[in-house]
């Protein structure tokens, strides 16, 4: 954990990705309320200015700034780190809300395929390489999806040979909440909880699954609940002194490592995806 004492006198931030759009923004504007040291995470920089200087006007905290964060490849993920260690401030909470569903497959710079490497592989990079600098209790929130309960993990996973536009996103989310579990208690030593969100199909341009939705009713309703719904999980997770759950709803949560169906499976994820993410760890 970090030791600087400058760095330990200020504020600690809460930083939340894709912070302008739908969820985020949402969440964005809760914490704002609070009266929290806020920042804002999102590719499209300008308009997450644009939006932080809303928040200001609106909530009168003025503690609220912004940086760029693209997941596409590991090294911009790396230069958002950079740009945040800049800041000299501890971090009180990671909320991973950022995502992509795309409708074609295409390769990041890494090699990975685009959804795979924004909605999981970035973001455990992210969450870990902000790990060193969040205070005593401080919180990494990771939203999974529903959608996670219709697939599993292929062998050769985080590499992806059939991409569907919702099979690919699904098995992004659940290896991201799986890998989760192994975050928690890696987590754990230092007090930093790490607990899963699943904040159910919100109406919002980013999942438009309608099309999916149908083939699916078991898991999810019409109609969609907004936003300011859909952050209850979110806001409850920052609150809790729990660690190794998945928040739902209003008043639900379930220990995330009840998912466990394959413990080889759980193992060869962790082993091969912690593989991939030491050799992009910034350097202390």
């Amino acid at each position: 954990m970090e030791e600087n004492n400058n760095i330990n006198q200020l504020p600690p931030l809460y930083i939340v990705t894709g912070a302008t759009d739908s969820m985020g923004s949402v969440i964005a504007r809760r914490i704002a309320k609070q009266g929290k040291p806020l920042l804002l995470a999102s590719r499209d920089v300008e308009k997450a200015q644009r939006y932080c200087d809303k928040l200001k006007s609106e909530t009168r905290n003025m503690d609220i700034q912004c940086l760029q964060l693209d997941l596409s490849s590991f090294e911009l993920v790396n230069d958002f780190v950079a740009r945040l260690k800049a800041l000299n401030r501890p971090v009180a909470a990671l909320v991973n809300n950022a995502g992509t569903l795309p409708r074609h497959s295409k390769i990041s710079p890494d090699g990975y395929e685009h959804t795979v490497q924004v909605n999981f592989l970035s973001t455990a990079l992210l969450s870990m390489a902000i790990y060193p600098l969040m205070i005593e209790n401080g919180r990494i929130i990771l939203s999974t999806s529903l959608s996670r309960r219709l697939v599993s993990l292929p062998y050769e996973f985080p590499a992806v040979s059939n991409f569907t536009q919702i099979g690919s996103y699904a098995q992004a989310k659940l290896a991201l909440t799986l890998f989760s579990i192994y975050m928690s208690t890696v987590m754990k030593t230092h007090r930093v909880n790490v607990n899963c969100v699943n904040p159910g199909v919100i109406n919002s341009s980013v999942l438009a699954l309608h099309r999916w939705i149908e083939r699916a009713p078991d898991y999810i309703y019409n109609p969609f609940p907004n936003p300011e719904n859909g952050i209850v999980p979110t806001m409850r997770a920052l609150e809790s002194n729990d660690t190794g759950f998945i928040f739902q709803g209003s008043n639900t949560q379930i220990k995330t490592s009840s998912l466990l169906k394959n413990r080889d499976v759980f193992i060869k994820l962790c082993n091969d995806t912690m593989r991939i993410i030491k050799k992009h760890l910034p350097n202390e």
